[in-house]
C-alpha cells in the first residue's frame, strides 16, 4: 500500500516535491488500534531502487470506526483501504495544503 503526494509536503523545516509514502501495518496488541509505519521517500523510484527513506512516521489507527464487513468495492481488502485513508488524512493534517493519491491498493 502506498500514497503518492501530488503537491509539496512540508516536514521538519523542509519542503519535498511529490514524495512517495509506503505503508507497513504492524500487528495490533489489543485490536483497538493498529500501529502503522509510514515511510517517506523522495519518489517511488527511490523506493524501488532501495534508497533510504527520508522519514518514518508512526501512526496508530483507531479501529472503532472500521467496517466489520471486509469485502470492499473494487478492492481486495476494505480494511487496508480504510487504514490507508486514515493515514492520508493524518498526512494532510501534518502538512496542510498537501494533496495525495492512494496507490497500490490490491484491486479485484
Amino acid at each position: 500500500m502506498a500514497i503518492q503526494a501530488t503537491s509539496t509536503f512540508e516536514y521538519n523545516s523542509g519542503v519535498y516535491t511529490n514524495p512517495y509514502f509506503r505503508i507497513v501495518l504492524n500487528l495490533p496488541q489489543d485490536g483497538q488500534q493498529t500501529p502503522v509505519d509510514c515511510f517517506m521517500y523522495s519518489s517511488q523510484d527511490a523506493y524501488i531502487s532501495g534508497s533510504g527513506q527520508i522519514a518514518c512516521f508512526p501512526f496508530y489507527i483507531n479501529n472503532a470506526s472500521a467496517s466489520v464487513d471486509n469485502s470492499g468495492d473494487n478492492v481486495i481488502n476494505k480494511y487496508l483501504l480504510f487504514v490507508t485513508e486514515q493515514i492520508t488524512g493524518s498526512l494532510e493534517t501534518m502538512s496542510s495544503g498537501s494533496t495525495f493519491n492512494i496507490i497500490e491498493i490490491p484491486t479485484l
